[in-house]
């Protein structure tokens, strides 16, 4: 039995203010968990808050279950570690992969209809589940192609694999809707024949009609089909938990919640009288169809679709025959751009996030070209899309742009540096009082530890200054950057990140003691500063422990929290 939750709407950091201020009525919210795993900053202090007062769900776009790779066990250990904290009414995904050979595509990727494709998720989700120590839910997702040796339709597909792994089923309405379009079948069957004992939670959410097919952006209200879609689903299967979605152009949170207020006066007129269980489970209809041709397996499959989607990812395979299927009057293999654009717009929104001045000081196409070739250039091998930019400094050393704007690798460390601050699981820190009882003679072979926030980037260009400008119309800014180098401290302080330019002697201190030197040891490699540009080693300390930079020492044995 699922939870009967009502109707919910996602979390989104738009709305976050308002929800931790208003406390509005809602039935429930969803989070994405990729947004929480990896931030211990805002982001999850507000999930925290949210949790406190409502129930939630958590909505995970990159556990990659159909993929042929591993597991990746960081991300499931992860994804366990924030269940585990927040105790979530229901864990979710989708049934789909996202990457293969070592390289994530930030996509929901679409499964043949096998047995060779459910056996292999089958035991995925078994592994899952045992690891989280509870079951999931599994969404079906939206497609723009078929391929030619699926052996089922997908509700044979879905309820077979919730069969067999003891997972759910999260029915997503507007995916349905799109796929009956896109690829000619009705999606009324679907309702009539998965069991319902298996549907945990339905998601509601708009589309774009992009003529030759419909392409799901959550980003409009949910049109009148697929409400309808939604009252048949009720009525087959009585309450069951709904959401609904929108990601994109997001309307305010009264706008948000009309549409949640919708759902719910259907939700509260076709359940009325129900009982608030399932109802009984409908026979299943024989499938008969021709015997498909024989395709290739999984592996080779998706890693064929990874080099048309990222066509210089060096894949290799082909086939005498595309593994496609015709769509919309096109081969299949020319619907594959709406995956292969997707993955370029992505990339190009994850460096935009995190490069804010970059972009700001190049322009939106130049900034827009570089992202294009950074995407060819470097795959992304993180689940997480926020990590993408992670090599935009050594890429851009080697781009001509450079040449005009030199001080452009040493920015990217800057806001990379920002970024990692913003989202850094801090500790508590260091007290003075414990500091101050450390014996005179045991200064020299203090090794310091920082908090995760803290960071510092070196540059013979005045990228502070640059960084500062990020919200300055281009026209206005004016300034020199020739001869005018900068050391800079990034930290955090609450939920603020800080950056602030340090003397050079400050400077090199903390540059050393980041590195895990001792503190005689660079005080030795200062001998040769000058005397005013040497730091004040008591006035210096006490200003990193207003800032809480300081998590803890140790001398020999000697930590902290020794007595």
């Amino acid at each position: 039995m699922w939870p009967l939750l009502g109707c919910g709407v996602g979390l989104r950091t738009d709305h976050y203010d308002l929800i931790t201020r208003e406390w509005p009525g809602m039935d429930w919210f969803e989070a994405v968990s990729e947004n929480f795993i990896d931030s211990g900053g805002r982001p999850l202090s507000v999930l925290e808050k949210v949790r406190a007062r409502y129930p939630v769900a958590l909505h995970g776009v990159s556990l990659s279950i159909g993929s042929a790779d591993p597991l990746d066990e960081t991300y499931l250990k992860k994804l366990k570690t924030l269940a585990d904290r927040i105790e979530p009414v229901l864990v979710t995904d989708h049934l789909c992969w996202n990457g293969v050979a070592g390289e994530c595509l930030h996509d929901l990727l679409p499964l043949p209809f096998t047995e060779e494709a459910i056996r292999h998720v089958v035991r995925r989700v078994q592994k899952v589940q045992g690891f989280l120590g509870r079951r999931i839910l599994l969404e079906n997702i939206s497609t723009y192609i078929t391929y030619k040796h699926s052996e089922m339709p997908e509700w044979v597909f879905l309820s077979e694999i919730a069969r067999r792994s003891g997972c759910g089923i999260l029915l997503d309405l507007n995916n349905l809707y799109v796929n009956s379009v896109n690829h000619r079948f009705e999606p009324e069957e679907t309702l009539r024949n998965i069991p319902g004992e298996f549907v945990g939670q339905f998601h509601l959410a708009g589309h774009t009609d992009k003529g030759k097919y419909l392409f799901d952006t959550h980003n409009s209200r949910v049109i009148e089909p697929v409400w309808e879609l939604y009252r048949k689903a009720l009525c087959q299967w009585g309450a069951v938990a709904t959401l609904i979605e929108w990601d994109e152009a997001i309307p305010d949170f009264p706008g948000l919640s009309e549409e949640s207020k919708k759902a719910r006066a259907i939700y509260e007129e076709v359940t009325k009288g129900k009982k608030d269980a399932l109802e009984a489970a409908p026979s299943q209809k024989p499938v008969i169809r021709p015997r498909p041709p024989e395709g290739p397996d999984l592996a080779t499959l998706q890693c064929w679709m990874k080099s048309q989607i990222r066509p210089s990812g060096g894949g290799k395979e082909t086939f005498s025959e595309s593994p496609l299927n015709p769509q919309g009057g096109d081969p299949g293999i020319v619907r594959m751009e709406v995956y292969a654009s997707g993955y370029l717009a992505r990339m190009k929104e994850a460096l935009e996030e995190v490069y804010e001045a970059v972009h700001h000081l190049t322009g939106e196409g130049v900034f827009s070209r570089l992202a294009t070739d950074y995407a060819k250039q470097f795959p992304s091998r993180h689940y997480n899309l926020s990590a993408a930019g992670v090599h935009f400094s050594r890429f851009l050393e080697m781009a001509e742009i450079t040449e005009k704007l030199p001080f452009l690798p040493d920015l990217v460390r800057l806001e990379w540096k920002v970024n990692q601050a913003f989202h850094a699981f801090e500790k508590p820190p260091l007290s003075p009082e414990i500091f101050q009882s450390v014996p005179e003679e045991k200064w020299d072979d203090l090794v310091f530890e920082f908090q995760p926030s803290v960071g510092i980037v070196s540059s013979g260009w005045p990228i502070l200054d640059l960084w500062q400008a990020r919200k300055t119309p281009r026209k206005e800014i004016d300034i020199q950057v020739v001869d005018r180098p900068q050391t800079v401290l990034i930290f955090r302080k609450g939920f603020q990140v800080r950056c602030e330019n340090l003397e050079r002697g400050e400077a090199a201190l903390l540059e050393g003691l980041l590195a895990g030197r001792s503190l005689g040891d660079v005080c030795g490699s200062l001998a040769d500063f000058s005397k005013d540009l040497l730091p004040d080693l008591t006035g210096t300390f006490r200003n990193w422990m207003q800032k809480g930079l300081l998590i803890c020492y140790n001398a020999g044995r000697i930590g902290h929290d020794a007595k």
